[in-house]
């Protein structure tokens, strides 16, 4: 996608953002091969679904939507535990890179010295 249009379809965003959320977490409960939740009582409690290192992988799903390189400081420190809470934090934030990219002049091309 060009930067100069910066118009995104945030519901096939979405899609595709589950998409790799589901694939992160093992394909979700009905997947007979995901790996079986560990036991409750335990550190894995504390833990979140996906933490931030692991998020790095999906700003490239969104970055194929805005057409530029989403800066990794956007993902809330720890990581997110459920899809919901990674869509309504993450999509605010580049919802606001995008305007700010649109509020952004334009560089004009530079002379050449003749």
């Amino acid at each position: 996608m060009p930067e100069d249009d910066l118009e995104y379809d945030e519901k096939a965003l979405l899609n595709d953002l589950k998409v790799w959320w589901d694939d992160q977490i093992g394909g979700g409960e009905d997947d007979p091969f995901a790996m079986p939740k560990p036991a409750e009582g335990t550190i894995f409690d504390v833990l979140p679904t996906i933490d931030s290192l692991g998020v790095v992988s999906g700003l490239i799903t969104i970055e194929k939507y805005v057409g530029f390189k989403i800066p990794p400081h956007v993902i809330r420190q720890g990581g997110y535990s459920s899809f919901d809470e990674l869509s309504a934090d993450l999509l605010q934030k580049v919802k606001a890179l995008v305007e700010k990219r649109k509020q952004k002049p334009t560089k004009a091309p530079k002379k050449e010295a003749a």
